[in-house]
């Protein structure tokens, strides 16, 4: 019987792979098929709890779990045995015997990704084994003149041993030997070039010499469990590998299932000469050339991920010639609390002489006969609460204190020092500056002299309302009343006997609206060149302005804006320190 007749009515039953999605996760099942008596497979996933009862813990008579230790010394496997005679003292193999046999019998504390195992279950039925958890990344730790008990990421009965293992001097030509659970015995592949490789199967290969061998095709990471990215990377690459000798390049292809418009790529357009972050499609093939590598520059923008939300997807790698694998991926939502500045630009305004068919004030924006700019600091508390400040100061705060249990009448710091942002100058006294000038610490002070202090008060205005989520379309109204009796009303001054006087002063008032937006009306890009970090630290829309009170008709202004995150700190510190 040769060995494919031996796999569809054996191996088929005893090692069956079967990738299910879970949920909106990252992580994936591998199932297997464990036929009663011995069972060699290759776990492609990390068990969410990798504790080996945990793991089996739907097996049956399940009888002893085994893992070849590849760290054993210098031991190195010769020749291979029958798996009915292992032992448990052997320093090549980990197992674990499950109750009732004596746990001091088990050295195998954990079931991981990447790892061959033995599994040995006895009664008369099949039983069905599924691993759930998060994909890895193919990687061998090969050990030097030995056999080693390895498999492979690669799909069902599309590559031969030969075929998979020809590029590699280490492994080409070697003895394979694979297990007949029938007899309980491994055999030895006689013709490599014509025996189908299977996936979640475990075999021992020969290692000659040295070996950093993974496949025809594999992949080599910034992090090395996967593209996440958290909250705050915004880009890592991918290394795609054609480890093969074929004269013909190797066509590897990414596939994305989820998370289209947040997974980019980087572009460049050869016949233009422009690069540019392009979201990825649900399928990109590459060319690769043969004992080449070629990068892939992948990259996430956060715009409308929801706030600390946790957002997983796997890209699959596959050559189409039986290499096939997976790259976790996740990227962390992040809110928009903190303290944003930048500068609105302003380039129409209304003509308060300018009527309309009717004889009502024309509202049209009029092209002004250049730019002017003004500075914008805008708070956001993760409660909601959105502030328009004319400046902010940036202090640090001492950590707490604490009783010195060691030294009686001592203290000690409990909790860690921090920056403390405030809006109104009065409360910064009995805090510490954050920077050094001139050998003095001071605080770091951000004005915008185009909204003034009201009454003293450096806070220009407060207007609660939903959390600041600058999506496309999305408008925040601030609003500033300059009351007739405020310093600083342009109508309250000295240059006039009757204009010292609140009761001669008029209100004054600013409506703001900042409507966030990726282009301006003329279709150009806001904040400059399209950037993964346009809407999630960097934002930017339309501005407008209505100022009434200083004519007897409203003056409506109108422009773009641009605001940069420069801290995370969502408190704005509203009292003094307590002593």
């Amino acid at each position: 019987m040769n060995r494919w007749l031996k796999f569809t009515i054996v191996y088929p039953l005893l090692s069956v792979l079967v990738w299910a999605a879970t949920g909106n996760t990252a992580t994936v099942s591998q199932s297997f098929t464990l036929k009663p008596g011995w069972n060699a497979i290759f776990l492609e996933v990390e068990p969410g709890n990798t504790i080996p009862s945990a793991v089996f813990s739907g097996i049956n008579d399940l009888q002893s779990v085994w893992q070849w230790n590849a760290r054993a010394g210098i031991v190195t496997v010769e020749f291979i045995q029958n798996p009915n005679l292992l032992v448990p003292s052997e320093p090549q193999m980990l197992v674990y015997l499950p109750p009732p046999a004596d746990p001091m019998l088990s050295n195998l504390s954990a079931i991981q990704g990447n790892n061959a195992y033995l599994v040995q279950v006895g009664g008369s039925v099949d039983q069905i084994l599924t691993v759930t958890g998060e994909p890895k990344i193919p990687r061998h730790n090969w050990k030097s003149n030995s056999f080693n008990l390895v498999g492979f990421h690669v799909a069902n009965g599309l590559t031969t041993f030969g075929d998979f293992f020809s590029s590699s001097a280490a492994h080409a030509g070697q003895d394979i030997y694979v297990l007949n659970n029938a007899t309980a015995s491994w055999e030895r592949i006689v013709n490599p070039s014509s025996e189908l490789m299977l996936r979640g199967e475990a075999f021992w290969i020969y290692c000659k010499g040295s070996s950093t061998f993974n496949g025809p095709v594999s992949v080599t990471l910034e992090l090395s469990s996967g593209l996440h990215f958290g909250k705050k990377l915004t880009e890592q690459e991918i290394y795609l590998h054609n480890n093969t000798s074929d004269p013909n390049p190797k066509t590897i292809i990414l596939t994305l299932p989820a998370l289209n418009d947040t997974v980019h790529y980087w572009v460049f357009d050869s016949n233009d000469g422009v690069a540019s972050w392009e979201p990825m499609p649900a399928s990109l093939a590459l060319m690769v050339a043969p004992g080449d590598s070629q990068r892939v520059r992948i990259g996430v923008k956060r715009t409308g991920l929801p706030p600390d939300s946790d957002n997983q997807t796997n890209i699959g790698v596959s050559d189409g010639a039986g290499v096939s694998f997976l790259l976790p991926l996740s990227v962390t939502g992040i809110d928009y609390s903190g303290l944003w500045t930048g500068y609105a630009t302003i380039n129409k305004v209304s003509d308060v002489n300018k009527v309309d068919e009717n004889g009502l004030q024309d509202m049209t924006e009029l092209p002004t006969g250049s730019e002017f700019d003004f500075r914008l600091i805008i708070h956001a508390a993760t409660s909601g609460e959105v502030r328009l400040l004319s400046q902010v100061i940036q202090m640090w705060q001492e950590g707490a204190l604490k009783p010195d249990p060691d030294n009686l009448g001592k203290f000690v710091v409990a909790e860690p020092g921090e920056f403390v942002l405030f809006s109104k100058e009065s409360l910064t006294g009995d805090f510490k500056g954050s920077m050094l000038r001139d050998g003095q610490q001071i605080g770091r002070r951000i004005s915008a002299p185009a909204f003034p202090r009201l009454s003293g008060d450096n806070e220009v205005m407060t207007a609660a309302g939903s959390p600041f989520i600058p999506s496309p379309g999305s408008t925040h109204d601030l609003d500033i009343t300059l009351a007739k009796d405020d310093a600083t009303n342009p109508f309250l001054h000295l240059f006039h006997k009757t204009h010292g006087l609140a009761v001669n002063s008029i209100e004054v008032t600013r409506t703001i609206s900042l409507t966030f937006a990726d282009e301006d009306e003329e279709g150009n890009p806001i904040t400059g060149l399209p950037s993964l970090n346009r809407g999630s630290s960097e934002i930017g829309g339309i501005y407008r302005e209505m100022i009434s009170g200083l004519n007897k008709l409203p003056i409506y202004i109108e422009g773009t804006f641009v605001l940069h995150r420069v801290s995370s700190i969502a408190t704005l510190t509203q009292d003094p320190p307590t002593p």
